[in-house]
């Protein structure tokens, strides 16, 4: 049985860290303004459905418009920024029936990263991952789903690492980025939720392919049930 891999890579697009200064120095410069821009969007310094000011942001990057544009029309093929016609441009703003189609997707990857993963993750591995969620405090106050939502995350992501597929971490990685930058907070309560948790973590123990991967689909598909449920809701309140 192969042993459990080692991470595969940082989670850059997801879990970025922005410098204290937005200027930017000029050797690879759309790079570095595409980097600095899907930071700021991760860590929610630019927030969904806001306006990006591009003269305000180059004179604060010290750059000029065009490589900012450059930077902007890439995000905007990620759908990280939308331009609205004769409005100008936004961070992406995404519906709730956007969000469930994007856990439809998670529902498939992180399920095949569950499958990949059950014969690869060591004992010690599952002890550690249990270890996270053991005490934790489940209140429905905003410290406490902080604390969840870091080790939700870190759950996931372990997982997909241990999965050892280079593809498949590179797909998450996309969808980790907007589900990140666009969720904020938990779709269902973590009391629920870390129930599920329990049920992928003892699959995974007994390295089961086929339960661990019915168990972190059925984990991700509720939460799509949940936001079709809100997504009807925001769809009969805007008629």
């Amino acid at each position: 049985m192969p042993p459990a891999t080692k991470a595969l890579s940082p989670r850059r697009a997801a879990r970025p860290t922005a410098p204290h200064s937005l200027r930017i120095e000029h050797e690879n410069l759309d790079d570095k303004i595409y980097a600095r821009l899907k930071a700021l969007i991760a860590e929610r310094r630019m927030l969904p459905g806001e306006r990006i000011l591009q003269d305000r942001l180059a004179r604060e990057m010290g750059v000029s418009r065009t490589p900012l544009v450059n930077a902007l029309k890439r995000l905007a093929q990620e759908r990280l920024v939308e331009w609205v016609s004769r409005r100008g441009i936004y961070v992406k703003r995404f519906t709730k029936r956007e969000m469930a189609r994007l856990f439809e997707v998670r529902e498939v990857l992180e399920g095949l990263a569950a499958r990949l993963a059950a014969p690869r993750i060591d004992r010690d591995e599952v002890d550690r991952l249990a270890k996270m969620f053991r005490d934790l405090d489940v209140a429905p106050t905003p410290a406490a789903i902080r604390r969840y939502v870091e080790r939700d995350r870190h759950f996931h992501w372990r997982l997909v690492e241990i999965a050892g597929n280079e593809q498949l971490a590179h797909a998450m990685d996309s969808v980790n980025m907007m589900f990140f930058a666009y969720q904020d907070g938990l779709v269902r309560p973590a009391a629920e939720t870390i129930q599920e948790h329990w049920a992928i973590l003892e699959a995974l123990r007994r390295k089961d392919p086929d339960a661990s991967e019915a168990a972190m689909r059925l984990h991700i598909r509720r939460s799509v049930e949940q936001l079709e449920k809100e997504a009807e809701a925001e769809e009969a309140q805007a008629e």
